[in-house]
């Protein structure tokens, strides 16, 4: 037990953690346009970058997860807080070609790192898969509430390459010492002979319906909560919210309570039900949001962090109990691009829609997502 929870936990929670601040960018991104004077959506593609790497990042490497966990979490942290130091040079200097480079290799580092700990959290807790994905993918979504205090005092009191610096020597801290406790059970590492090979995964998984049709409800509820978050702090200014930094710890706490609350609840309820829940509350989030009221919208965010945190928890073990535990981590890490692809179709959704549009292609795009589910992925 006590190794289980030092060796596994702790690191599997505080990890996520660090790499979930890439959710604080609507904090500093108006800084960043100010800057390098540049739109709001030049300074997005950076947030794209973070978001396409981390997911293509997961998918490329999520092989190596699966044989070593340890080594990976490593390589992750390291390119992760160089992406973070990269931003800190890139902002000192004005060098907007850097800027874009630090992003993406931050959001690989953060695609690493996110499918590191998930395998052995699982199976450390095997009667409570959910729970624990949960306890690590809340990690994630932790690293946000933390964070937003953080950087809303360092960037009303330094300039924006000192708060980079400071927010990248702290990760650097948290990290070494998260990875110093990491000791991946041996009996859950697969090895280049226990491991499926990816042609068989190819014809068995990612080519079935089921498969299929999980990767596009993944990646469409990812597309539509990321339109509404990364404009969260925009759109509460918009609605004539002043205490911007309340509201978005308050929206952090619905996406850890989203993270945790329907992971765990996925343990007693099933994995396809649940995922009823999540998809509902991002139709309802985005018909609040539709409707321009203060209050209404602002339910409508809280719902959409709920949704969009849990969409992320209950994955890996609705993925686990679809197809396998043996190559779970490879499987996470594959799905994990149409996190990449989300953060590519998120940015045209949000730029390319006035508001009252973008809600309402959003609550299509959520339902069509729960049809999809529902028809292809049979109940088990």
């Amino acid at each position: 037990m006590k190794n289980r929870f030092f060796n596994i936990l702790i690191p599997g929670v505080f990890l996520p953690m660090c790499l979930g601040t890439v959710y604080n960018f609507s904090q500093y991104s108006a800084n960043i346009m100010q800057c390098f004077d540049i739109t709001k959506f030049a300074a997005d593609i950076g947030f794209t970058l973070i978001i396409f790497c981390l997911g293509f990042g997961a998918a490329i490497f999520g092989r190596q997860v699966e044989l070593n966990p340890k080594k990976m979490a490593i390589v992750a942290s390291i390119l992760f807080v160089l992406g973070v130091l990269g931003l800190s040079l890139s902002t000192a200097t004005q060098f907007l070609p850097l800027y874009y480079l630090s992003c993406a290799i931050m959001g690989t580092g953060t695609g690493i790192g996110y499918v590191s700990p998930i395998k052995q959290l699982m199976s450390a807790y095997e009667d409570h898969k959910g729970m624990a994905s949960g306890l690590a993918i809340s990690g994630f979504g932790l690293g946000k509430f933390v964070a937003a205090p953080i950087y809303e005092y360092l960037l009303a009191n330094c300039s924006l390459p000192v708060t980079f610096l400071l927010i990248g020597c702290l990760f650097a801290v948290i990290l070494v010492l998260s990875n110093c406790l990491f000791k991946p059970d041996p009996r859950y590492v697969s090895t280049i002979y226990t491991a499926i090979p990816i042609k068989n995964l190819l014809k068995t998984k990612f080519l079935t319906m089921s498969y299929i049709s999980v990767w596009l409800m993944f990646c469409i509820n990812i597309s539509c909560g990321l339109a509404i978050i990364s404009q969260e702090k925009g759109l509460l200014l918009g609605l004539g919210f002043t205490d911007i930094a309340l509201i978005l710890a308050i929206t952090a706490i619905m996406n850890i309570l989203g993270r945790f609350g329907f992971s765990t609840l996925s343990d007693y309820k099933g994995r396809k039900a649940v995922y009823h829940f999540i998809c509902s509350f991002g139709i309802l989030a985005a018909l609040f949001c539709f409707t321009g009221n203060p209050v209404l919208s602002l339910i409508g965010i809280f719902l959409c962090e709920l949704a969009y945190g849990g969409n992320f928890s209950t994955l890996p073990s609705l993925l686990s109990k679809y197809f396998g535990d043996s190559s779970v981590s490879t499987v996470h890490a594959i799905t994990l691009t149409g996190w990449g692809c989300a953060g590519i179709f998120s940015i045209l959704l949000a730029n390319f829609f006035t508001t009252s549009t973008l809600f309402i292609i959003l609550g299509i795009l959520y339902l069509i997502g729960f049809v999809m589910m529902e028809v292809f992925l049979k109940q088990r």
